[in-house]
């Protein structure tokens, strides 16, 4: 298995897994989305994209999008998606592109890198405490979705 940072050329490649990973969140699938998503954020350095891959196959991806902490004033990671293709699921892939979002944290000087999961992903959840991350028990966290807003009728 080898795991790389993905080039804008693997976003047709890694559009399966992306929509893969959108349809386990509920969310409608949409390849072509997909692939102009990762495309747009490769394009314009928004993101790093870590890809595993085995025998030539995309078996699972982790997507980091750069921000700051005013706190620190330094710059952190969210490890915002996580996927393997349910196949390869026993191989490692999961703990190993873990393990490269860590290292390429770090050589690139990033004081944290973050993440969150749906509660009752237990196995999600088994696998990061499995690679060091901790639970966040400190910070209460809230989110305002406005796409789950309705309009009011006229």
């Amino acid at each position: 298995m080898n795991i790389r940072q993905a080039k804008t050329s693997d976003a047709a490649a890694i559009a399966p897994l992306f929509n893969q990973y959108r349809e386990f969140y509920k969310q409608a699938s949409d390849l072509k989305g997909a692939e102009a998503f990762l495309k747009a954020r490769l394009e314009n350095h928004e993101s790093i994209i870590l890809i595993a891959e085995e025998n030539g196959e995309f078996i699972g991806f982790t997507q980091l999008y750069p921000t700051f902490s005013s706190v620190s004033m330094k710059r952190i990671y969210i490890l915002n998606d996580l996927f393997v293709a349910p196949h390869s699921r026993t191989k490692g892939a999961g703990g190993q592109l873990l393990s490269a979002a860590k290292d390429y944290a770090v050589e690139n000087g990033v004081s944290r890198l973050s993440l969150q999961t749906e509660r009752h992903n237990l196995t999600a959840r088994s696998l990061y405490e499995q690679n060091g991350y901790e639970e966040d028990t400190a910070f209460v966290h809230y989110r305002f979705v406005h796409y789950r807003l309705s309009v009011p009728a006229k």
